[in-house]
């Protein structure tokens, strides 16, 4: 089995194209509430509107703002690919933070409360050889009174999209994410990736899907992966 710039269980983590940065968003808030008074049920310990004890359930109260003001869009180029490279994925990950009013119960009798988080799907479309533009909206959810406890406000933890060379589920994909505060008019970033393993990696189980997230730093690789890389750029452009 040949060495990989960086290792197999890093490599799993990372089989969705938002790694890190929408991960993160993910709301894990085990704030314990008051305790219930006597004879109070689950049902009634509910914050208001919340419809079941379940995060999932939560999806269809949350609404996408009509007139979202902060929209950027980003053009990404793949240099020196070592085949031909399709999008393959767009997303954009939004939370809202740990605050009273902006809370569900997911188990009464735990004392264990979630936050609000949302996972939006974006298009990423071809705009010449090896470019491909997707859009971005840092408020594309409307801040609401969601539990009539006063207005929830919602923050983008990330975006970014993949990249592979078709659409089956054993192809590498090569994803770049961009951190909300990465969002800058004019900005430009440069990810590193490892061509060894497009357009699949041979070593692995094909049952399960990989995605190789790069590198900002091409030093971060060892030799002789650091002479056998390609790059893909986004650059940030604000919308008027």
């Amino acid at each position: 089995m040949h060495e990989l710039p960086f290792n197999r269980g890093a490599r799993l983590a990372c089989a969705t194209v938002m790694w890190g940065a929408l991960m993160a968003c993910q709301p894990t808030a085990p704030a314990a509430p008051a305790a219930p008074s006597p004879g109070a049920s689950a049902a009634t310990d509910q914050p208001t509107g919340a419809q079941k004890n379940d995060q999932s359930e939560q999806a269809h109260l949350f609404k996408l703002n009509p007139a979202p003001r902060r929209v950027f869009e980003v053009t990404f180029e793949i240099h020196d690919a070592p085949g031909p490279l399709m999008a393959v994925r767009g997303s954009a990950g939004y939370s809202a933070p740990q605050a009273p009013n902006c809370t569900f119960v997911t188990n009464a009798w735990a004392g264990t409360w979630g936050t609000p988080f949302k996972g939006l799907s974006l298009p990423v479309t071809p705009a010449g050889p090896n470019r491909f533009v997707m859009t971005v909206a840092l408020d594309a959810m409307l801040d609401e009174d969601y539990y009539g406890k006063g207005v929830c406000r919602w923050e983008m933890g990330g975006a970014g999209a993949g990249f592979a060379a078709s659409e089956a589920k054993e192809d590498t994909v090569y994803g770049l994410s961009l951190d909300a505060k990465e969002f800058v008019d004019g900005a430009t970033y440069r990810q590193y990736y490892w061509k060894g393993d497009y357009p699949k990696l041979e070593t692995r189980d094909s049952a399960v899907s990989v995605g190789n997230p790069g590198r900002r730093d091409p030093d971060g690789y060892k030799e002789p992966f650091r002479s056998n890389l390609f790059s893909i750029t986004a650059q940030v452009k604000a919308k008027p």
